[in-house]
């Protein structure tokens, strides 16, 4: 659930802080390497703006600060590894300076060291720095070291601070997932639904998932159906739909399903498919035919195999005139 864009995030968000307090520094000339490494990182300019920096270090009047920032361009690079090392040093100089510690822990993470990384949150906290960041991230250190009472704590947390971190919600729901207790996971989304404005279709979805868990299939439908309100062009979630249909033997609201997709996507081979196969399961061939051709028409080889058994099943019923005029449909993909 974490994921890399969160760091880049957080470094834009402190690099900005950082320029915008040093810019009113009566020292900061023209010709300082600090000021002039941060206008190259705002520029995106970031292999200059390393250069700068390296020398600001040198220059030591803005030591700790350079290093971090320092560190913040290295990350824009992709050399989260050397990005470790300015973080490291920033601490060293500045034990209280929250900002570093965060990131210091969002790049032990990206490294899957886990335990580094619930050290260096864990000292941001310390220091006042209590955000729905750091929680969910210690959340997600915790679930990963299988340390779900923790892990469930900070999540909690998480969503105290920031109702609309979606996220936080699903690390929740994953710790009673984890504990078998889908009861608790679906109330927990139900909550997110309740208090989230970012809660989408994919809470439904989730909620569908435990249903399912629970054997309770019709709730489980139920879910799915909500979840392609908001999301009516999601051709997996749309088969997966018509699949459960089938499941409950209701084939005919698996056709309603897949027929109302293509409302939306008339490009879809997959749905032509998916509609083919159940007419051809009922023995409505002129039917799974039009639809299987629909999809070879546009590449999808199992829309031929399928027109092709649709053809075979006329030959084998001795209709080989029917059989021959299907089979040069097919070669001709008419």
């Amino acid at each position: 659930m974490f994921r890399k864009h969160w760091i880049l995030r957080m470094v834009n968000g402190f690099a900005i802080c950082l320029v915008a307090v040093f810019a009113l520094c009566p020292k900061a000339f023209a010709e300082d390497y600090f000021k002039a490494a941060n206008e190259l990182y705002d520029k995106g300019e970031y292999k200059q703006a390393v250069k700068m920096y390296r020398a600001a270090i040198q220059d030591g009047r803005y030591e700790p600060f350079a290093w971090f920032n320092l560190g913040n361009t290295l990350v824009q690079l992709g050399k989260n590894n050397v990005a470790m090392v300015a973080y490291k040093r920033t601490v060293e100089l500045m034990p209280d300076f929250t900002k570093a510690w965060v990131l210091l822990g969002d790049l032990y993470y990206l490294g899957t060291d886990y335990g580094l990384a619930i050290v260096a949150y864990k000292r941001a906290l310390e220091l006042g720095e209590d955000t729905d960041h750091i929680h969910y991230a210690l959340g997600e250190c915790f679930i990963k070291s299988r340390s779900l009472a923790l892990a469930q704590k900070h999540f909690e947390a998480a969503t105290r601070l920031n109702p609309d971190r979606i996220d936080a919600w699903y690390g929740l729901a994953e710790v009673y997932e984890k504990l078998g207790d889908y009861e608790y996971a679906i109330k927990t989304l139900k909550r997110a639904v309740d208090n989230s404005v970012a809660a989408g279709a994919d809470v439904h979805y989730t909620l569908s998932h435990y249903y399912s868990k629970m054997g309770q299939s019709k709730k489980a439908i139920r879910e799915m159906e909500n979840g392609l309100l908001t999301d009516p062009q999601n051709v997996s979630a749309r088969r997966y739909l018509a699949h459960m249909y089938l499941e409950d033997a209701s084939p005919w609201m698996a056709i309603f399903t897949l027929e109302e997709g293509l409302r939306f996507k008339k490009d879809s081979d997959q749905l032509y498919v998916d509609l083919g196969q159940i007419y051809f399961s009922q023995n409505r061939f002129d039917e799974a035919l039009e639809n299987y051709m629909s999809a070879w028409k546009m590449g999808n080889s199992q829309g031929r195999i399928g027109a092709e058994n649709v053809g075979n099943s006329y030959y084998n019923a001795g209709d080989e005139a029917k059989a021959q005029e299907i089979y040069q449909r097919i070669i001709g993909k008419k």
